[in-house]
C-alpha cells in the first residue's frame, strides 16, 4: 500500500491594532495574529515566560536613558528584506518588559525568515546576551511548543506599515 504525506502550512493574519480581542482599549499599538494582540498570543502558545500578557512591543518602545534617544533596531529587524540570494534569517526582539524600555529584562525573540513570498516566523525565545543595543544570543524555546507562523510578505509589508504608523500618531499624542 501506498501512502502520500503532506504539511499544510497555514497562513495567519498579522495587522497592527491598539484592542485587544475582547475590545478593551490597549494604551499602545501592537502586532496582532490572528486578530489576537501579540503579547496574549505569546502567553497562549508560547512557554518561553510565565506571563507575556504585561509585555510591551520592542518597536517604539525600545530606549536608550543615557542618550536620550528612542532606538530604532527594533524597527529594523523587524522590517522584511527579501533576497535574489535565496531565504534571509534574522532575530528579532518582538516583546519586552515596560518597566526598563531596554534589552535587559524579559525579551521576547522571535527567527524570522523572509523568502520573496513569505515571512516565517519559524521559533521564538528570550534574549541572553546584548550588545550596545542588539541581542546577541538567544535561549529558544524548549520543549518547543509554539506553531511556526507564515505570513504573505505583502501582508506583512501591510501590517508592519499599519504599526509604524499607529505608534507615530501613539507617539504625537503622548
Amino acid at each position: 500500500m501506498n501512502f502520500i504525506s503532506a504539511i499544510l502550512l497555514k497562513e495567519h493574519s498579522l495587522s497592527g491594532c491598539i484592542q485587544d480581542k475582547s475590545g478593551n482599549p490597549k494604551p499602545f499599538p501592537i502586532l496582532a495574529i490572528d486578530e489576537i494582540p501579540l503579547n496574549i498570543w505569546i502567553n497562549k502558545n508560547t512557554n518561553i515566560i510565565e506571563d507575556a500578557n504585561t509585555l510591551v512591543p520592542a518597536q517604539g518602545w525600545l530606549y536608550d536613558f543615557e542618550n536620550n534617544l528612542s532606538l530604532s533596531n527594533a524597527w529594523k529587524l523587524l522590517k522584511p528584506e527579501a533576497s535574489e540570494y535565496g531565504a534571509v534569517s534574522t532575530v528579532v526582539p518582538i516583546l519586552i518588559c515596560p518597566d526598563d524600555l531596554d534589552l535587559v529584562c524579559s525579551v521576547i525573540m522571535v527567527e524570522q525568515v523572509v523568502t520573496e513570498t513569505e515571512v516565517t516566523w519559524i521559533r521564538f525565545g528570550r534574549s541572553w546576551n546584548q550588545i550596545h543595543d542588539l541581542v546577541t544570543s538567544v535561549i529558544w524555546e524548549k520543549p518547543f511548543a509554539s506553531p511556526v507562523l507564515t505570513f504573505k510578505l505583502s501582508d506583512f509589508e501591510e501590517a508592519y506599515n499599519n504599526l509604524k504608523s499607529l505608534d507615530e500618531v501613539w507617539n504625537g499624542a503622548i
